[in-house]
């Protein structure tokens, strides 16, 4: 039951699902670390105070005062030292916000904090972050999945790139002007999403200031998300061109409220960049067509670009014959940068991730579906199997090995035993007959007409090809319709069609997969019925 999700604005969760936001953290995300007991985050304006306190008699008109005049009179490496102090750079630990927030598939995240929690919480997911700290790191690329992180304003680990005065915030644009025309660009093509920033900073708000003018009304809105604010944070965002998203507090405790509104949004775009995607593949989008609840047939392959044509023609068709079906990435179309999350999705709704490693992608989705396993086991929900087809390298080796839900099997293209192991591995996960029978009408019972009707017609083409069992058809690139299969059983005389509107089914059922048309209950009840008729005569039950 979603209850952040209905304060977020519908274009904004559009963008989110056609993967345009761009997160933007400030220190009030820092605010959520874990701590030893007693200490705590500090929030910009108490950083500076904590400075203040250290100069003898000097009163800061800021923040950015205070750390300038402490510079001035200690040194910039004491000024280090101490912001790793108040910072807690030792001992502070990514907090439940941190956890949540990272569990959304972004490839792109923009931050002014100096810490490393962010660092932290996505090593520990693992999931690959590349976090930019200098312009030369703008040109390269990688990895090709993963995070970057633009530490807008540097870390503690590269005190010459630290924007923490009022010399380095006031030479940033000449200093780092790749860094302000990238992040410029950013703001002009994406939704830009403030949370815990206070837009205080003035090489942001200089950088958002010209990104303002220039675009005029043609820019793109910009929000940040709060909890329980004052009606004087809200018309001081709006003052600067934002749009604030003002959570309810309530009872709970303000890190609380942030991951539970996370993991909304990790849920909501999980399940939306399919509905806003293109799948190429008839057999997955119809096992798409069904609700994340029910029966699942799919499985997620991971494959280099190179090997796919060899899966398709030598281990697709014999997975495909056990009633399963494959699904890749690249049978489904995203859009904007929505990769990740495509990915990420298509796992969540597949009952085994088979991976052959043998590039940077494979090992970055192998890192995603051995964390997704590792996750679903404690959660409670559906568990995939990852089945591993080659060599691992050795960190991903000793984090499979401390999950039961991960297989390594031999290569399933040059031995008849791999693909036998495979094989082997997928029936013991696939779905039992009698549930994928039962499947229509649980479905038509709770009100998915489309999904019980599309449901249906896949059991009677999964009773139709074993029926008629031909090892040939089995091997062809594209296999018979479900048209041809009616023909061909009738004409046989294995099944007896007259008295059911076959073909009428075979209509609704397209136009409910491929046009999203509603299906009138009384239709749908007609079709499972229909079905269950055709499936009990001789011969044909599964």
């Amino acid at each position: 039951m979603s209850k952040y999700l209905q304060f977020f604005p519908k274009p904004l969760l559009d963008d989110l699902a056609n993967g345009r936001w761009l997160p933007v953290i400030g220190a009030g995300m820092s605010l959520n670390a874990t701590l030893p007991a007693g200490k705590s985050m500090p929030l910009w304006g108490e950083l500076g105070k904590s400075f203040e306190r250290d100069l003898a008699k000097f009163s800061a008109t800021g923040p950015v005062d205070a750390m300038s005049a402490y510079e001035h009179e200690f040194g910039r490496a004491r000024l280090i030292e101490r912001l790793s102090e108040i910072l807690h750079i030792q001992h502070a630990q990514p907090g439940d916000a941190h956890r949540a927030f990272c569990s959304i598939k972004f490839d792109m995240v923009c931050t002014t904090n100096f810490d490393f929690l962010l660092e932290r919480q996505y090593e520990s997911i693992p999931r690959f972050l590349n976090p930019v700290v200098d312009e030369e790191q703008l040109s390269l690329n990688v990895a090709a999945d993963g995070t970057v992180l633009l530490k807008l304003h540097g870390d503690l680990r590269h005190p010459s790139r630290l924007v923490v005065t009022e010399g380095d915030y006031d030479g940033f644009l000449t200093n780092y002007p790749l860094i302000a025309t990238y992040l410029a660009n950013l703001l002009i093509t994406k939704t830009a999403v403030l949370i815990g920033y206070s837009l205080d900073d003035p090489d942001f708000r200089q950088i958002w200031h010209v990104v303002s003018q220039r675009l005029g009304k043609t820019r793109r809105q910009a929000y940040a998300i709060a909890v329980g604010a004052q009606a004087a944070d809200v018309s001081r965002y709006a003052r600067r061109g934002v749009t604030l998203i003002n959570l309810p507090r309530g009872k709970k405790r303000y890190g609380d409220v942030l991951a539970a509104a996370f993991d909304e949004l990790s849920a909501y775009w999980r399940n939306r960049v399919l509905e806003v995607s293109t799948v190429t593949e008839e057999a997955p989008l119809r096992e798409l067509k069904l609700p994340k609840e029910a029966s699942s047939r799919l499985v997620f392959f991971s494959l280099p670009l190179h090997r796919l044509p060899v899966y398709r023609e030598q281990v697709f068709p014999p997975v495909e014959a056990l009633g399963i079906v494959p699904i890749t990435a690249d049978d489904v179309i995203s859009p904007g940068d929505s990769i990740t999350a495509k990915i990420d999705a298509l796992m969540d709704r597949a009952i085994a991730i088979v991976v052959e490693v043998g590039s940077v992608w494979t090992e970055a989705e192998l890192r995603m579906a051995i964390s997704r396993a590792s996750e679903d086991v404690s959660g409670g929900s559906r568990t995939p199997l990852v089945i591993v087809i080659g060599n691992a390298p050795t960190p991903i080796t000793s984090l499979s090995a401390r999950n039961p839900n991960t297989i390594y099997v031999d290569s399933v293209t040059e031995s008849d035993q791999g693909l036998q192991q495979l094989l082997d591995a997928l029936r013991g996960v696939k779905p039992s007959e009698a549930a994928l029978e039962l499947e229509p009408a649980r479905l038509l019972a709770t009100g998915e007409n489309q999904a019980a009707v599309i449901s249906a017609m896949s059991v009677l083409e999964t009773s139709l090809r074993r029926l008629l069992d031909k090892p040939e058809w089995s091997r062809v690139r594209r296999p018979m319709s479900m048209q041809q299969l009616i023909e061909a059983a009738a004409g046989q005389g294995l099944l007896l069609t007259k008295n059911y509107p076959v073909r009428d089914w075979i209509k609704i059922r397209n136009d409910a997969v491929h046009t999203s048309a509603p299906v009138n209950r009384e239709v749908a009840r007609t079709i499972v019925e229909g079905v269950v008729d055709l499936i009990s005569q001789p011969g044909l039950k599964l």
